[in-house]
């Protein structure tokens, strides 16, 4: 009931206000600017091609012929094309020393369902801003969670640690992304820092990392077979699990089950927290890095046991404590 009151809010703020009304309103809630006034026209033609989009995908919604419906997000002064752009899970692939494949048994017992946020190990979420450096948000997610987990410490870890000092083991920099795999080879060497002593500044700096800070090491990472019954089994058992996707239908998700296919290649790197199922539709509980403004309250879901839908079991990976 609140989700559906929420979304006729949405809907009737998009249906009663004009289009200049909502821009002057997006740049105010995003703190936009723009270089030139051309731009500022080129960009507002963009937003409202993308409000007519919401529109259209949200009549069917009400129709109840699709699960999830749009809003105006943060990058609604983009085309999908630039979207994509701005995330930031690299492409290539290295050989993962470090790395184990874990195979879980056939008959391994799970729960129906399970959230990792209502049992304490996912932490608050957070804000990649202007960066490509989702690969650095799943990583800390995914070591956050086991290290609540198993040693009950919910301290938040350093992403800009890992962006600043991993260019050595694969990782980029604010254009060039990164994989987590990559960046658990770094912590394996050097431990990570809590976010409190090396905070997140949204740009690539010299690295500042000082060993005597160090508040969590691993020993190595696993990871998973490309498939979506080995992932349920991990977050049945294991807590959150980093995972690469394609992004494309993110670029303007309110809320719901996403469960549009996908036609890109992974290009951004989240974290599953959880599983179950709504409306007879089965579905991944996915954290995101967006900050809490965006999707559910900085969440989304996914359709599950769809052909892998988006590539959402494709690159699945997490951390293993000493």
């Amino acid at each position: 009931m609140k989700l559906l009151t929420f979304f006729a809010a949405v809907l009737m703020t998009v249906s009663a206000s004009t289009d200049k009304d909502q821009w002057v309103a997006f740049k105010q809630t995003h703190g936009k600017t723009y270089k030139s006034l051309l731009e500022e026209r080129t960009r507002f033609g963009i937003f409202q091609n993308n409000l007519r989009t919401i529109e259209k995908h949200n009549a069917k919604y009400e129709e109840g012929k699709v699960t999830y419906y749009m809003a105006v997000t943060q990058f609604a002064d983009m085309t999908r094309d630039e979207f994509r752009k701005k995330l930031g899970l690299q492409n290539n692939r290295r050989p993962n020393l470090n790395a184990t494949l874990r195979v879980f048994p056939e008959d391994l017992e799970l729960p129906e369902q399970i959230d990792w946020t209502e049992k304490g190990a996912v932490l608050p979420v957070k804000n990649q801003g202007n960066c490509r450096s989702c690969w650095a948000f799943s990583t800390t997610g995914s070591l956050e969670g086991q290290n609540a987990i198993h040693n009950k410490v919910k301290t938040p870890l350093s992403e800009q640690q890992l962006l600043d000092c991993s260019a050595s083991y694969g990782n980029g920099d604010c254009d060039d992304g990164g994989l987590m795999t990559e960046a658990f080879d770094y912590i394996i060497d050097n431990g990570i820092e809590a976010e409190s002593s090396y905070p997140y500044v949204e740009q690539m700096t010299e690295c500042q990392y000082d060993a005597k800070k160090t508040i969590v090491q691993i020993k190595g990472y696993k990871k998973l077979l490309a498939d979506e019954d080995e992932l349920k089994k991990a977050v049945g058992t294991v807590g959150p699990i980093s995972v690469g996707m394609s992004s494309e239908n993110l670029h303007m998700y309110g809320g719901g089950v996403l469960d549009d296919q996908c036609y890109f290649g992974m290009d951004h790197a989240v974290l599953v927290v959880g599983y179950g199922e709504a409306n007879g539709k089965k579905f991944w509980k996915v954290k995101n890095s967006w900050g809490t403004t965006w999707g559910e309250d900085g969440y989304f879901r996914i359709e599950r046991d769809a052909d892998n839908l988006c590539d959402i079991a494709s690159m699945c990976s997490y951390p293993i404590l000493p």
